[in-house]
């Protein structure tokens, strides 16, 4: 058995507090209940890499509410660094092998497609020569007349939908300005938790991430949309309409967009001041 670290110690106060068993977290960061206990005990030597360690604890941190970037400056001394780990030799073997094999199959149809492209280079030329022909053979006046009429057509085909399209982007456009009449503002503050008033026809809340943050999304009943990690380059999208208050969560607002009905959301607080942001939304329909 080994002793708590200072650092497995904090994250286990923190995991208590929220009155969350080693099986509750094990659900929500998907990690096997046997690493989070080797992290509370800093036991990283059954861990897969270093790599993973670090990954582990950050979720961990995140879904106990702790600021994981705080932590590894703390505790950089109980941490390992992951910067110079190697990749596993047999995650390097297995692709080596797949490469090959591509590159065999490759190899295996680069004859047929020379085929096709020469095959569609004669037709090509055929075609070219044909109708250049056919162009000569005809008299220069009938020629003339022809390309006369074809730009005549051209051009009242050209005029016509062009006011359809004017007519289309004006209707877009209003379209677009009446959909941004949603109003948001700012009723109060306090610490990482504030509150906002949005006024609309509809309340549809857009979360897209540039690295990992866990989120949270429910109503004021405590009914819940949304309680996970999400990953670099991720997307939701909730239409939260028939609902009068929203709370969100934000783990890591650092790398969290947040867009309410197309706009993109402003922190209420500073997100170089406090990472993690409790934002209420009382949503009023127009």
């Amino acid at each position: 058995m080994f002793p708590l670290t200072e650092l497995g110690k904090r994250l286990k106060e923190a995991r208590e507090q929220r009155n969350m068993s080693l099986d509750d977290l094990q659900q929500i960061t998907k990690i096997q209940k046997r690493y989070l206990i080797a992290i509370e005990q800093g036991n990283y030597v059954i861990m897969p890499g270093k790599f993973y360690v670090r990954a582990f604890i950050r979720q961990y941190a995140e879904a106990v509410g702790l600021d994981p970037d705080e932590l590894f400056e703390q505790y950089a001394n109980e941490i390992p660094n992951a910067q110079q780990e190697e990749l596993p030799g047999e995650l390097s073997r297995v692709k080596s092998r797949q490469l090959s094999e591509q590159g065999e199959k490759v190899l295996d149809v680069l004859p047929k497609i020379l085929i096709g492209m020469l095959a569609v280079g004669v037709a090509v030329v055929l075609w070219f020569f044909f109708q250049n022909r056919t162009v000569n053979e005809q008299p220069q006046e009938q020629v003339i007349n022809e390309k006369t009429e074809f730009e005549q057509s051209e051009q009242a085909t050209e005029q016509q939908p062009k006011k359809q399209n004017e007519q289309k982007r004006e209707k877009e456009k209003e379209q677009q300005e009446q959909s941004s009449k949603a109003m948001v503002e700012v009723v109060e503050t306090n610490g990482r938790k504030s509150t906002l008033e949005v006024i609309g026809e509809q309340l549809i809340i857009d979360i897209a991430t540039k690295g990992d943050a866990w989120i949270e999304v429910k109503n004021g009943k405590g009914k819940a949309f949304a309680r996970k990690m999400m990953y670099a380059n991720q997307t939701e999208t909730f239409d939260l309409t028939n609902e009068t208050e929203v709370l969100l969560v934000i783990g890591q607002t650092l790398n969290t967009e947040v867009k309410i009905n197309g706009q993109t959301l402003q922190y209420p607080v500073n997100p170089s001041d406090h990472v993690r942001q409790d934002i209420t939304i009382i949503y009023k329909k127009q």
